[in-house]
């Protein structure tokens, strides 16, 4: 997966991620076990994003094309519904 490919799905996944952490946080509260968790993978996603720009797509990121692929897909279902 090419460096510009990978930084394009970590910011689709991050834009997800922290739309499911702010409405964790609504619905269940800042201080909840699921609303840390996901703030914590968000991080994650962060940091895996910083690696990607910054040392030029260098740093291994852990999800397959594959992985890419269904979670566009899965994307793609979401919006059209």
């Amino acid at each position: 997966m090419g460096r510009l490919l990978k930084q394009k799905w970590l910011l689709l996944k991050i834009n997800h991620k922290r739309s499911e952490m702010v409405s964790m946080g609504v619905n269940l509260g800042l201080c909840a076990e699921e609303t840390i968790k996901c703030s914590q993978q968000l991080d994650q996603l962060l940091n895996d994003y910083e690696k990607c720009t910054n040392n030029g797509g260098s740093e291994p990121v852990h999800e397959s094309s594959s992985e890419l692929g269904q979670y566009i897909k899965s994307l793609l279902k979401r919006t059209a519904s």
